[in-house]
């Protein structure tokens, strides 16, 4: 019996509940506090390109005019870059969105006369939302077709000849079935 006793005392409780996860966890002052750290955080960001743009200048008005000549080439490479990268992003980003709504469809031939440096931001990322309405616009949609796939549209097919053993009576009385069945 004292052995029962001790069984009792031992026995496992339950599971406690699992703490709450995300937001919910923060309550009301640490929702404040994160959207106070985003607002500080957006605000440095702002203040960093700002100085970053007042030093290019202060560094600018220090440079002769061939490393100022150096500096606006070396500029126009980049932007000449990035936008070139930048549409062949765009024109894979098309192919894929054309895909999408229409395997069928060639999309290389649209993309020959279509102007893709409108679809490519300052940065040389592709405007998604621009070219899924430019796929909108010029692909079709995919004809749905009402025959299934296999089937090549030959009609109906006549049912097999029954199966024979080989001699000459089974072999004409199944010609003559045959027959019978392409009659009717």
């Amino acid at each position: 019996m004292a052995d029962d006793a001790t069984q009792e005392t031992n026995t496992p409780e339950p599971p406690a509940e699992k703490p709450a996860t995300g937001d919910d966890a923060l309550g009301d002052a640490g929702k404040k506090a994160l959207d106070a750290m985003k607002s500080e955080r957006n605000q440095a960001r702002s203040e960093l390109t700002a100085l970053r743009k007042e030093l290019d200048q202060f560094k600018q008005a220090q440079m002769s005019e061939s490393e100022k000549a150096v500096a606006e080439a070396e500029a126009r490479g980049r932007t000449t870059a990035i936008t070139e990268f930048g549409q062949r992003l765009a024109a894979a980003q098309f192919v894929a969105e054309a895909a999408k709504r229409n395997p069928d469809f060639d999309a290389a031939s649209v993309l020959e006369d279509l102007n893709l440096a409108k679809y490519v931001t300052e940065a040389g990322e592709p405007d998604g939302d621009g070219l899924a309405a430019v796929v909108t616009r010029l692909v079709p949609e995919r004809a749905s077709n009402p025959r299934p796939a296999g089937d090549v549209g030959l009609g109906p097919r006549p049912p097999a000849p029954p199966l024979t053993d080989g001699s000459p009576r089974s072999l004409i009385a199944a010609g003559i079935a045959a027959s019978d069945a392409t009659k009717k």
